[in-house]
């Protein structure tokens, strides 16, 4: 009998490995019903796993190998990876990478920007946005690359790789604080999306995940200017982790830390200073623009509002609706960072409805933008992350070869059910 149970566990654990390998090596994003399959046969290996973990170092080890088997390819699933190389040969060339739409080099005659490159760009009219932390990286991949785009890829990889394993590290240091199994940091550390999100398709929340992560652990252990600047370079990583500091600041009043959030937003402000100059506040502000007014993706609310915009102006006014729906979602930040002060919600547990909030009234919710929640989630007690981050793949169900259209359904089929899932789970928590 314990041989048979063995052999269904290493079953599943070879599923999770082939499905996530094959994602990430042979499938086309464009191949739907091969990829959905694949995912979802990833993500019950992955449950599997996790109900079961008999094997803590067989996990861990299972973890490390997956991620090593990714940098064999080019990311499948996220074109990004050419704007970084392209931002990057920019620095190498001594050339200001917010300073000119990318058309603007291609008759310039600098090594590494031709028209391969450029016709694989998703932002060829769009300023950069990515701030100078990622820049150097960039900068780095293609310093070592020299004009390699695997190679590119896998020095990135490395630091996401590194920024996986510090979170899962300050996960499992965290979980012992708050008093909770370690073991759960392995929900973490194998779910399929942070994978293929991180390591697969080099997206930087994966960084930004361990930076706050950091900040969390050091705040606890009263390690004030350690905690500054884990959040703070969480913030210089990527603008958003700013949303966290008003509840930063009023649990700091309290516990006489709130230095630590003033300093966070320094630090972070302060990892802007290489680049900053008036072509930087430029190309950003209209970036930011672009991002409310413009682009719209898996939304929430916002598609709501949208429908209710056609029914009143005839057209789709986003330019009106992302910017009001940005006011509200800042006034329910606030909102939700007083409760949590009054009711002395534990960090992970503020951040996490911190950002469930920001990601309800986005115009754009991309499937790595959730992935800090799987992390606040495991800290807090909260399970609707997990299921969030099953749901959200079925966005990539409207790729196609000549472009992207998403199927309503599955914008409604994923938040109806991950609504219900925290309404279930606010019910049973609502004495905490």
């Amino acid at each position: 009998m314990p041989r048979q149970h063995n052999t269904g566990y290493y079953t599943f654990l070879v599923v999770f490995l082939l499905a996530i390998f094959s994602i990430g090596n042979w499938i086309e994003r464009y191949h739907t019903l091969s990829l959905l399959l694949a995912y979802s046969s990833a993500f019950l290996g992955y449950i599997f796993l996790q109900l079961k973990n008999e094997n803590s170092n067989l996990l861990l080890g299972t973890g490390i190998l997956i991620r090593v088997l990714l940098f064999l390819s080019l990311p499948s699933l996220s074109d990004d990876l050419y704007r970084f190389i392209w931002d990057g040969t920019l620095l190498n060339n001594d050339i200001h990478p917010f300073s000119q739409l990318p058309g603007y080099y291609l008759d310039q005659n600098i090594p590494g920007l031709d028209q391969e490159l450029f016709n694989k760009l998703n932002s060829q009219n769009y300023f950069t946005v990515y701030p100078p932390l990622n820049q150097f990286i960039f900068w780095l991949s293609v310093t070592v690359a020299d004009s390699d785009w695997l190679v590119s890829a896998n020095v990135i990889r490395l630091f996401l790789f590194a920024a996986d394993f510090g979170s899962f590290y300050f996960l499992k240091k965290l979980l012992i604080h708050y008093k909770k199994p370690q073991k759960l940091a392995f929900w973490y550390w194998l779910n399929p999306l942070v994978i293929l999100e991180f390591t697969g398709n080099l997206h930087f929340e994966g960084l930004v995940i361990f930076f706050l992560l950091a900040g969390i652990y050091f705040y606890e252990k009263n390690k004030n200017w350690h905690s500054a600047t884990g959040l703070g370079l969480a913030i210089g990583t990527k603008l958003l982790p700013l949303i966290y500091l008003p509840f930063l600041f009023l649990k700091g009043l309290k516990e006489k830390k709130w230095i630590i959030s003033i300093m966070a937003g320094i630090i972070g402000m302060a990892t802007l200073l290489p680049l900053l100059d008036e072509t930087f506040i430029q190309a950003m502000s209209q970036s930011l623009d672009l991002y409310f007014r413009s682009f719209e993706f898996n939304a929430s609310i916002y598609f709501m509002a949208r429908e209710v915009g056609y029914w009143i102006y005839g057209y789709n006014n986003i330019a009106l609706i992302g910017p009001t729906l940005s006011i509200i979602c800042f006034l329910s930040i606030l909102s939700i960072s007083a409760i949590a002060y009054f009711k002395k919600w534990s960090i992970p547990k503020s951040f996490l409805f911190v950002l469930t909030v920001y990601l309800l009234f986005a115009t754009t919710v991309h499937p790595w933008y959730i992935l800090p929640l799987t992390a606040f989630g495991l800290l807090s007690g909260y399970w609707y992350p997990i299921v969030w981050s099953f749901l959200i793949f079925l966005t990539y169900a409207g790729y196609t070869k000549d472009g992207f259209e998403l199927p309503m359904y599955i914008v409604v089929v994923e938040y109806l059910v991950v609504m219900i899932v925290i309404l279930l789970e606010l019910r049973f928590h609502s004495n905490d």
